[in-house]
């Protein structure tokens, strides 16, 4: 693999550690989601090191160029942690529906109890 590109991918993904990690400590991710992106820069780092697992691995496949089975290999683990926030959003989304239906309906009931209350009190 050409050394220039070497190089900026080791930048990028030390980078992104560095980010990824102010992040967390600002509170603007979760450490179990910043351990999903740190894993994706641990394994391109792999791949750029190890290039002639990752050679024979792209010869395998059908890839000729070694630099895009490195950013295959991130695309691929990308998209693996899209599909998971995707799971995790939907969750979130269902636990808010049934926090709003729990809401309305304790606001209805306390407005019965209340309405009960007040005519209780008219009639003494």
């Amino acid at each position: 693999m050409n050394k220039n590109l070497t190089i900026f991918l080791v930048c990028l993904c030390l980078l992104t550690i560095i980010v990824i990690f102010s992040m967390v400590k600002k509170k603007k991710i979760l450490f179990k989601h910043a351990l999903l992106w740190s894993l994706l820069d641990i394994v391109l780092l792999i791949a750029v090191f190890t290039t002639d697992i990752l050679l024979d691995f792209a010869n395998l496949v059908g890839i000729e160029v070694l630099s895009n089975m490195v950013f295959l290999f991130g695309f691929i683990i990308v998209l693996a942690i899209l599909i998971g926030v995707t799971t995790i959003v939907a969750e979130q989304k269902n636990k808010i529906n049934v926090l709003t239906q729990e809401l309305g309906i304790l606001n209805n009931r306390v407005r019965e109890l209340e309405n009960e209350q007040n005519n209780g009190n008219n009639k003494k």
